[in-house]
């Protein structure tokens, strides 16, 4: 899938992340682009928006592009120690960076430089990152895969991978708390999640419905403001473990494999057949009902569901 395509801007297409991006940062604003590349964004920014906009580019040619477009773009990396030097001391009233924070070394320490050195009092961080939580990620680890490709969430230049909660947890660690959030939305069909989970044997209603329907699984990036955070103020917890989707997902999987593996049992016994046949069956329906016991028991002390077959 998709996920970025620098060769346009479109800020009424509500499946870009830049439509997003430049709600959030407003008309008339006095903007900083991180990670500007050749300038299209920046330059929908000051031409659609109003905004008065400098550029901040590691890469030479890119930069050089931008600077056709008529922007200033100040040369500096981000993963240099001492980068916002190159921006002369000057605050901007909105820092963006659009699809770049999962691509530097050290995100905290970026977005605390922002935070201590470029943002100015009262202002905003305007960010755009993927989402690991995307449907397309979790179905691609329920059939074992976690593969990178040159586009997408799994890109292989990204270094981090975040949820919301946890990419919440890193601005907060930098000092920044979140004032506005947004979803990019690129649901999964459901017919190509019944076919791939079907021809993995782990068909079920409910876990298409988990991939399709739920609202993180839908969300293929996250736009978030972020302004610094009041002090004392603590990051967010990470949700409690019976509302994480993940791992709902992950018990409803285990559920099904528990129970696959109890129903093979059971007709093996019965390919067996014989004259005690029948014997052996009701000796095993009963040790498997005992371990069906145990392990409600051992859920219940942890507060999990601890359901299995019956």
């Amino acid at each position: 899938m998709s996920s970025y395509d620098r060769r346009h801007v479109d800020l009424r297409d509500e499946t870009s992340s830049w439509t997003h991006v430049a709600r959030q940062v407003g008309a008339g604003a006095d903007v900083v682009d991180l990670g500007c590349w050749d300038g299209l964004l920046l330059a929908a920014l000051v031409r659609e928006a109003g905004c008065r906009g400098v550029g901040v580019e590691r890469d030479a040619e890119a930069a050089g592009r931008a600077r056709a477009r008529g922007l200033e773009v100040v040369a500096a990396d981000l993963d240099a120690p001492d980068w916002p030097a190159a921006l002369g001391g000057r605050r901007f009233g909105v820092v963006v960076l659009a699809d770049v924070v999962e691509h530097v070394r050290d995100p905290v320490g970026v977005l605390t430089a922002i935070r201590t050195r470029v943002l100015a009092p009262g202002g905003r961080v305007v960010l755009s990152v993927p989402n690991v939580a995307h449907g397309s990620v979790r179905l691609g680890l329920l059939l074992g895969a976690f593969e990178r490709d040159d586009t997408g969430v799994l890109d292989r230049t990204h270094l981090h991978f975040w949820t919301r909660t946890t990419f919440e947890a890193v601005l907060a660690r930098a000092g920044l708390g979140v004032v506005a959030a947004s979803r990019v939305e690129r649901p999964l069909q459901p017919e190509v999640v019944e076919k791939a989970l079907g021809a993995a044997g782990l068909a079920s209603d409910a876990l298409v419905a988990h991939l399709v329907d739920d609202a993180d699984a839908r969300t293929f990036q996250w736009v978030v403001s972020a302004t610094e955070a009041a002090a004392g103020a603590r990051p967010p917890s990470a949700p409690a473990l019976h509302r994480d989707p993940l791992r709902v997902g992950d018990r409803a999987i285990a559920r099904h494999v528990r129970k696959i593996g109890v129903l093979q049992e059971r007709v093996r016994v019965l390919e067996v057949g014989g004259p005690f046949g029948w014997l052996r069956y009701a000796r095993l329906r009963a040790g498997q009902w005992r371990a069906q016991r145990r392990a409600r028991r051992r859920a219940a002390r942890r507060g999990d569901d601890g359901a299995g077959p019956a």
